[in-house]
């Protein structure tokens, strides 16, 4: 099931299921690929008291055209503030125009319904169609760390984008 304001043209966000531990190598977001049953082991704990604190929320980045896994999107919120980070198959071409489109539905999304003042989003910069996507947004580059993201044969610079959305009033 999809999720209509969770859903692009090329892509769609939802839920960590149990059967996902299949494509943890796809999705799940440490630096180092993870089994099936370590798969598991991790989507039972990460999924437990999920709005009683602050524990990152997981949500798996599907292909709108043939519902496979390309990645993932974390999101650790406080209060009205929250950092986003992208996971992605490590295997795939097209990873950057997929990350720009799961981008594409999560600014909007933590602006509009979840009501957030700032959201921070880390992006490589090598990454240029996230990139282009994050100033598309109104994101606006709030750091820049040097040689920060390892890449095969080098380093690359380390851009966080962040949106600060007004408090909106109505009418009074």
């Amino acid at each position: 099931m999809r999720v209509p304001y969770l859903t692009g043209e090329t892509i769609y966000l939802r839920a960590l299921v149990a059967g996902d531990k299949e494509t943890a190598a796809a999705w799940y977001p440490g630096p180092f690929p993870i089994n099936a049953a370590r798969a598991e082991d991790w989507l039972k704990e990460a999924h437990t008291e999920l709005w009683s604190g602050n524990k990152p929320r997981h949500y798996i980045i599907a292909r709108a055209e043939d519902d496979a896994t390309v990645g993932s999107v974390t999101l650790r919120q406080q209060g009205r503030r929250a950092f986003a980070s992208f996971a992605m198959a490590p295997w795939l071409d097209d990873d950057d125009s997929l990350r720009a489109a799961a981008l594409r539905i999560v600014v909007p999304w933590a602006r509009d319904d979840l009501e957030l003042m700032v959201l921070t989003v880390p992006i490589a910069a090598d990454e240029t169609a996230t990139l282009d996507a994050a100033e598309a947004l109104g994101l606006e580059r709030a750091a820049h760390l040097r040689e920060y993201v390892a890449r095969p044969g080098g380093r690359v610079d380390r851009l966080y984008q962040a949106l600060n959305a007004p408090w909106r009033t109505g009418d009074a």
